[in-house]
């Protein structure tokens, strides 16, 4: 038996005759009577009682018209669902630490729904990592290069950091001389945040200051230089764009590059490229700021 075959007996099903059945499938009547002898032959049973003008469905053709719709219907669920995928539709869920979120993402979404108005996005913002191999997320701007053979890893920025503090806070302690925070009071990141080289230029720079706020939080670390607490380490995009910080001290303190990460299964799939893309794009048009060439020590 031929799905063919049943798409000929559906049409006449719903139409009553085999004209009808010609105009749904846009072939002639011949045709359609033609196909119809072929299924009751396969099936071994007569299907259809036909008339002067119209046809009717004997009992066994009712059983299986009953089937047919069911097939039907799960042949049209499949193809709307290939159709979906195959555009850049649905939810596409991003995990970014919350300072590339803030700073980053959420100013420029409206540009992403613009190109793509069928794209959802799921923004998980903080430092906690997900497990993209699990399929926790789909796609993740991390610092640090994950591991795992089924991720695809593409470095699409570098991510400059350096020293701001309010200008309230520089007039009364004075600017700290280059490399030399002595006597200050600095704002950092935990230390579970920092590694490397950009760990020990830290460490060296700010000897002999106080530290005192660490955080895992960029927005909590610049609040707290905005109110004149401290001289903070912040991302340069973050820093360089809040009016009430200047930068200080020798300019670039270190510089971690960007990650883009996402399951290698998901290459395909047209909403993660869609949102690949413009990850991509954006991190180049933001190049310079997360660099930290905007601005200079003041």
């Amino acid at each position: 038996m031929r799905w063919d075959d049943l798409r000929y007996l559906l049409a006449v099903a719903r139409q009553g005759s085999l004209a009808g059945a010609a105009r749904e499938l846009r072939v002639d009547a011949t045709t359609v009577g033609r196909r119809l002898d072929a299924l009751e032959k396969s099936l071994g049973t007569r299907l259809v009682l036909r008339g002067a003008r119209t046809l009717a469905l004997t009992e066994a053709a009712e059983a299986v018209v009953a089937r047919a719709r069911e097939m039907e219907d799960s042949l049209r669920s499949l193809h709307d669902a290939v159709a979906t995928e195959a555009r850049a539709v649905g939810t596409v869920r991003l995990t970014a630490t919350e300072y590339l979120a803030h700073a980053l993402l959420a100013p420029r979404l409206g540009e992403l729904h613009t190109r793509h108005p069928g794209l959802d996005l799921e923004l998980v913002a903080g430092s906690e990592l997900v497990d993209l191999q699990r399929g926790d997320a789909d796609l993740a701007l991390r610092l640090a290069p994950p591991r795992g053979d089924a991720l695809v890893v593409r470095k699409v920025a570098e991510i400059a950091f350096a020293m701001y503090a309010a200008r309230g806070y520089l007039r009364r302690h004075g600017a700290p001389r280059p490399g030399d925070f002595r006597g200050h009071c600095v704002l950092v990141y935990r230390a579970a945040l920092t590694s490397g080289s950009e760990s020990e230029e830290l460490k060296r720079v700010t000897m002999g200051a106080r530290r005192l706020l660490q955080s895992n939080s960029t927005t909590v670390l610049r609040e707290a230089a905005a109110a004149g607490l401290g001289v903070a380490l912040l991302p340069c995009l973050s820093g360089e764009r809040d009016s009430r910080l200047t930068r200080v001290g020798a300019g670039v303190l270190a510089k971690r590059p960007l990650w883009l990460v996402f399951h290698k299964d998901l290459q395909r799939s047209p909403r993660v490229r869609a949102a690949t893309d413009w990850l991509v794009a954006l991190c180049k048009e933001e190049r310079a700021g997360l660099a930290g060439a905007e601005g200079g020590a003041r």
